[in-house]
């Protein structure tokens, strides 16, 4: 392998530039099943609402929220949103540009109005637990002061800051055992109903996202399409052209030989060499190349992108590459000796083949014909032999990794399927979870 790489040093540009285009077809890989979680979580189940926080918000939607808001924080939500009078059928705060651009203040504010979206959601909605909460607040406040049109924020508007925080602070504490994306469902649900209540056409915006996350994984793919040809072309011709280098290193070695090293190899020998054997470390460099360079490329960036989708289920590619890797080291000590044999085998039948032929009116003036077929049968068949035991046992690692492939699927799912019931993750990230598995274990493969 080091004198490979030895060939491989007047290519190190075009070695480069190969590495280069594979990280390119490695990053549209494995951008596919992230998309893919985002028709799911976001296009599907979320209407296309891909923000945490509501990037227009009607008036009075927005004086509800600043209710369980501290003065402090009121004015961070206030300095982020411009009034706008004209857009909308009502008066509305809209997110002004530069809070979309800096991550750390559209954190702030999510941490912010992400509670508060919880608790008008639900005291808007209908649910047992609402109306017990709205109960117990309007039992605190005195009957005269309360009218048949009088709703729950008239209410909580009437209370002291101090009491009004303390009751958000309790009800905050009842809600920090929910899941994190039921509390981003939960706001999502929100944030859809503000847009409504400004008249915003919500199929529009979720067939907008929808065709807009489409067109970026057929981008992807076709990218990630052009990358692998790019690299298959840029293989061969080096491939091409270390074995050019082979041949004629190999030819001039040869023909300066002298007759006592011309007599250490035989004809058929040199021949194999000069052929076969260079033919062979071609398809090498170009696995090398094209496979090889790319497997542990796509594996890391694999494992990073499991890393970020869910840790808890990440003991499942673990157990599959250890059984795959205990396939794998089977197998190479199995077929490993047998793989070594197929250079000799083949010399050797190319030995017989030259003798026969060159020998051939030597063979038919002493009648030898049947010694030598017996000769040539036997070299044929021993060739045949430890091939077909080599294709065998490659025949039968294939059924045994789809094997494993598919009961790590059906194990993503079992074990999906009960987070996505206790809300700790979606539908959309189980779906990524096995893409991002199946490209691990392929690398490994």
């Amino acid at each position: 392998m080091g004198k490979l790489f030895k060939f491989l040093k007047p290519r190190v540009g075009a070695v480069l530039a190969i590495v280069a285009v594979l990280i390119i077809q490695a990053y549209c890989d494995l951008s596919l099943p992230g998309y893919t979680s985002d028709i799911v979580n976001v296009g599907i189940q979320q209407g296309g609402i891909d923000s945490a926080i509501p990037e227009q918000i009607a008036k009075d939607d927005m004086e509800k929220l600043l209710l369980f808001v501290s003065k402090d924080d009121q004015k961070i939500v206030m300095d982020a949103y411009t009034l706008d009078s004209k857009t909308y059928k009502k008066d509305a705060y809209v997110l002004k540009d530069d809070m979309l651009k800096d991550e750390d203040k559209e954190e702030k504010l999510i941490d912010i109005l992400g509670k508060p979206m919880l608790l008008v959601s639900g005291f808007d909605s209908d649910s047992e637990t609402s109306k017990q909460m709205k109960q117990a607040i309007f039992a605190n406040v005195p009957q005269e002061m309360l009218t048949e049109d009088t709703t729950i924020y008239d209410v909580l508007s009437m209370m002291p800051e101090e009491q009004r925080l303390q009751m958000t602070k309790q009800l905050d504490e009842k809600m920090e055992e929910m899941p994190e994306t039921m509390v981003e469902q939960a706001a999502t649900i929100y944030i859809k109903s503000a847009y409504e209540n400004l008249g915003i056409d919500m199929d529009k915006v979720q067939t907008d996202y929808m065709f807009a996350t489409g067109a970026k994984m057929i981008a992807l793919a076709f990218l990630g399409m052009a990358a692998s040809v790019l690299v298959g072309l840029m293989a061969s011709k080096v491939a091409a052209a270390t074995g050019r280098d082979l041949r004629s290193g190999v030819f001039k070695k040869v023909v300066g030989f002298s007759n006592g090293e011309f007599d250490k190899f035989s004809t058929a020998s040199l021949i194999t060499r000069s052929t076969n054997d260079i033919q062979q470390i071609q398809m090498l460099t170009v696995m090398m190349l094209r496979l090889v360079i790319y497997a542990p490329i796509l594996g890391l960036g694999g494992v990073f992108k499991v890393f970020h989708t869910n840790v808890s289920m990440s003991w499942i590619i673990a157990l599959a590459v250890a059984l795959i890797l205990c396939v794998v080291i089977v197998l190479f000590v199995v077929a490993m000796p047998k793989f070594k044999m197929l250079q000799n085998l083949v010399d050797k039948l190319n030995l017989v083949t030259r003798e026969i032929l060159t020998g051939l009116s030597v063979i038919r003036a002493f009648s030898t014909e049947k010694h030598e077929e017996e000769r040539f049968d036997k070299a044929n068949k021993d060739l045949t032999r430890t091939n077909l035991f080599v294709n065998r046992a490659m025949t039968f690692m294939m059924p045994t990794m789809m094997l494993i492939m598919n009961g790590v699927s059906v194990l993503i799912i079992y074990s999906g399927s009960y987070a996505v019931d206790n809300g700790t993750m979606q539908v959309g990230n189980v779906m990524a979870f096995i893409q991002y598995a199946m490209q691990i274990i392929m690398s490994f493969l």
